[in-house]
């Protein structure tokens, strides 16, 4: 009987990382975008909460503060609009630490 030729393997896919690059985009767009739309917002909210209504105080003016801040060096918008995704990156930077620290054998 003839013996049949060995079939070629083909490699195994790999699968995706687990924080590729496109993950890693489409996570700090949603952040960014929160941080440009949704707590213009909650500043809004809680100022007028907090500290009460007050002549000139409105819902666009704070976008417009927050967003037009953007175009000049205005640390403030800046730090509104970056925030949220530099404090995830915080927590994660954070969470690697303490799970190599914790992995450590003394």
């Amino acid at each position: 009987m003839a013996r049949k030729p060995a079939r070629k393997k083909t490699p195994a896919r790999r699968a995706p990382a687990k924080g590729g690059v496109r993950h890693e985009l489409l996570l700090a767009l949603g952040w960014l975008a929160f941080g440009a739309f949704a707590l213009p917002i909650l500043i809004y909210l809680s100022g007028i909460t907090l500290l009460g209504r007050y002549d000139g105080a409105s819902l666009g003016r704070t976008f417009g503060t927050v967003l037009l801040g953007l175009g000049t060096p205005s640390p403030a918008s800046w730090t509104v609009v970056l925030g949220p995704y530099v404090m995830i990156l915080l927590l994660r930077v954070l969470r690697r630490g303490w799970s190599l620290g914790s992995s450590r054998k003394a």
